[in-house]
């Protein structure tokens, strides 16, 4: 939800309440009104009967449908003013209505005259459903101007909010320049845009450091490891002992690994800072052929059966590059953790890839085989980091991968469609 409507929400919630509890007020405050008002000019009428009666007026010249007046035990006592509030029939209607009456009695001329005057006053429920319309008509017209106004006015207020999330959704690691932020007047989007330029410019310089670095120790690591390869060799072709040569075999074996290690610290760090874009709609139908044709050999030698389940014409928003490296990992992962005549299942789908291939156990979680330098058997030649390449490339190409081990077998799904 936008922050102008929730803003607006929580704006009408609070004048509802407090409309219904001024409603509220304003009912009892009318109420109280009326019946005060009403009493008073009934004590008024009393007194002012009681001063014609004193003056001689006849009775039935003031007696009618709102005065009673009567004559009481001129021994009694005196009753003094009181106001009642109570239910009359209304003849005209045939109904009762609410009525209030003003009574009291006075001693005139050696007579005792009791004295009462009433009349109709609004009921209850009246002066609430009046209040309640008021109410009403008052909300309706605010939530038009609220809405109107909100939205008029977030259009003026939130633009320089709108601009900086502009901002930082284009933001990217390999721009050259700060973020330019819009000026504004108010002091959180300043607080803000502050902050934000602040962090960028940090991170953009964090960044360009780190590839800086990254490049150099690449580069760097290189040529010692070429050189100790090329010795390596030849000391492995000079006349050497049986022992001396097992021994230059694993060196140059741990030097291909730690190059190996390099190159792929490099990917994942280039992975990381997402210099690659996704530019290009790869044939995925043909390539997994390809890729597939290239490990025919290493299947042959493990003696590995090989299915397919490929449709055509399957292409993937994907780099050309990453894509290769994606393929290359799977499938050299499925026949480096197979079974010597074992079976690798291949199965491709507009919607998605699976690779399944036999094997032993996992020895660790599934869900930790895509971290780094995690892998199922610590024996083998493997680096631990292939899987956490295709987990990365999967990650910037915003594609689902899941694996499970079941029924004796490893599987690899790789969805295309789901956006997470």
């Amino acid at each position: 939800m936008k922050l102008i409507n929730q803003f607006t929400l929580w704006y009408l919630c609070i004048s509802a309440i407090v409309l219904l509890a001024g409603g509220m007020i304003v009912f009892y405050s009318v109420q109280r009104e009326i019946i005060d008002e009403e009493g008073r000019r009934l004590k008024d009428t009393v007194k002012l009967i009681a001063g014609l009666l004193e003056k001689g007026t006849e009775i039935d010249d003031i007696a009618g449908h709102q005065v009673i007046i009567r004559e009481l035990d001129p021994a009694a006592a005196e009753i003094p003013v009181q106001i009642k509030d109570t239910l009359a029939w209304f003849e005209p209607h045939q109904h009762f209505e609410r009525e209030l009456r003003a009574s009291a009695s006075y001693k005139i001329k050696d007579k005792h005259y009791f004295i009462a005057a009433s009349n109709l006053v609004a009921e209850s429920d009246e002066i609430l459903d009046g209040v309640l319309q008021s109410i009403g008509w008052i909300f309706g017209l605010l939530l038009l101007v609220v809405a109107l106004s909100g939205r008029l006015l977030s259009k003026a207020i939130l633009t320089p909010f709108q601009h900086t999330l502009s901002a930082i959704q284009a933001f990217h690691l390999k721009q050259k320049d700060p973020i330019p932020f819009t000026t504004t007047r108010t002091d959180e989007f300043k607080t803000l845009n502050t902050f934000l330029g602040k962090m960028t410019t940090k991170a953009l310089e964090d960044y360009r450091s780190l590839k800086e670095f990254t490049e150099n120790a690449s580069h760097e690591l290189q040529t010692p490891l070429a050189i100790m390869r090329g010795k390596l060799e030849l000391l492995l072709n000079s006349p050497i002992t049986d022992t001396q040569a097992q021994l230059l075999a694993d060196a140059h074996q741990a030097v291909d690994k730690l190059s190996q290690v390099n190159k792929s610290l490099t990917l994942l760090a280039r992975l990381e800072n997402q210099e690659f874009e996704s530019s290009q709609v790869i044939d995925v139908s043909q390539l997994t052929l390809d890729t597939l044709s290239t490990f025919a050999e290493l299947m042959e030698m493990k003696n590995l059966t090989l299915k397919t389940k490929i449709e055509a014409d399957v292409f993937v928003q994907l780099h050309a590059v990453l894509a290769s490296i994606l393929l290359n990992n799977l499938i050299s992962n499925a026949i480096r953790h197979n079974s010597t005549d074992g079976f690798i299942y291949v199965t491709l789908t507009p919607a998605t890839l699976i690779i399944q291939n036999t094997g032993n156990p996992p020895q660790l979680p599934t869900h930790q085989l895509f971290e780094r330098f995690k892998k199922s058997n610590q024996s083998n030649d493997s680096i631990g980091l292939g899987l956490a390449i295709v987990k990365q490339i999967c990650d910037v190409s915003r594609f689902q991968i899941k694996y499970v081990y079941a029924e004796e077998l490893h599987t690899v799904e790789l969805n295309f469609s789901t956006k997470r």
